[in-house]
């Protein structure tokens, strides 16, 4: 459980995701400006571009932040699957069941 904060702590993450992570966050609160800021000097007439531009960085912190997210899911997912059959393998040996790869083929089979 540890091992899985760990990995959404923020100086644990390489420099090209902080990268992605800080150029979200400016991209999503520059649209969110550049919309509040036109709405306002517009006198409540918000113009095409500005939508554009609004939508344009929303579409790009989506996709920064859904992507890291879903591959952090899959990993995470990935180590348990990896914990889950390396504990099952050990219960087998501590047993004194040492599956042979006759064995192991026919469980693929089914």
């Amino acid at each position: 459980m540890r091992a899985e904060k760990e990995l959404l702590h923020w100086s644990h993450l390489d420099v090209k995701t902080k990268i992605a992570y800080i150029t979200a966050i400016v991209a999503f609160l520059v649209g969110w400006g550049l919309t509040i800021a036109g709405f306002i000097i517009g006198a409540g007439v918000i113009s095409d571009s500005v939508l554009w531009v609004l939508g344009q960085s929303l579409i790009y912190a989506a996709s920064v932040f859904g992507v890291g997210m879903y591959v952090g899911s899959e990993v995470i997912g990935m180590k348990r699957s990896i914990r889950r059959f390396m504990k099952q393998e050990k219960e087998y040996f501590e047993d004194g069941y040492a599956p042979d790869v006759q064995d192991m083929e026919g469980e693929e089979d089914e």
